[in-house]
């Protein structure tokens, strides 16, 4: 075999091991429809708005029937995975402009800490700035996710979105998860919030961009 012959089977041998990495690295992601999550997730807010005032008049004596909805069991109801709403809403937040939407997405300690970091006093802003420098100025196209693998290859609370951006720039950030139980329903699934620092995720971002 002479060098020429080598050195194309090397590259070829190259190239294979390239496409199984890159194809096996994007084979558990799923495209996330933008504008389908944040109409699903203000639906969302709006149902359970209704729901709870209407208990409210149940509660005071009102007669009308608020038949046997629960928003817990419609909650996960044919969810096949739970952790992706707290990613829906952070999306959702980012998308109607919506600081309450996006906080809600965090756990309440982690994001407290973030939003204090910021010598600014108006919070709000705050929040508004955090938002800015994730969407990139609402510029976000496509968002990609994958729950990433942990111990025996088991789904871990790591989650792995890639961001692309309408300028054709895209970062891939990771964040943490926790689950927060309802004590009162033991067997049921708790609600995910983040827990990954929103300056961390930005940084992220950032270094991606490079």
């Amino acid at each position: 075999m002479n060098k020429k012959s080598a050195a194309l089977i090397s590259i070829m041998a190259i190239l294979g091991v390239s496409l199984f990495i890159y194809l096996d690295i994007n084979s558990d992601k799923q495209r996330i429809e933008l504008d389908a999550t944040k109409e699903e997730v203000l639906k969302e807010i709006k149902d359970s708005k209704e729901y709870t005032e209407k208990t409210i008049q149940l509660a005071e004596g009102n007669d009308q029937d608020i038949g046997y909805f629960h928003p817990e069991h419609a909650e996960h109801e044919g969810k096949e995975d739970p952790k992706k709403d707290a990613i829906k809403y952070f999306i959702a937040g980012l998308l109607s402009n919506n600081t309450d939407i996006f906080l809600s997405s965090f756990y309440v300690e982690s994001i407290s800490q973030d939003l204090f970091k910021s010598k600014n006093p108006d919070k709000d802003a705050v929040t508004k700035e955090i938002m800015d420098k994730i969407s990139r100025n609402g510029t976000l196209k496509e968002i990609l996710y994958k729950v990433n693998k942990g111990f025996l290859n088991t789904d871990s609370n790591t989650i792995s979105l890639t961001i692309k951006y309408d300028d054709q720039k895209e970062a891939t950030v990771n964040f943490d998860l926790l689950t927060l139980s309802d004590s009162h329903h033991e067997d049921e699934i708790g609600t995910y919030v983040i827990t990954t620092s929103a300056w961390d995720i930005i940084k992220q971002i950032e270094a991606s961009l490079q």
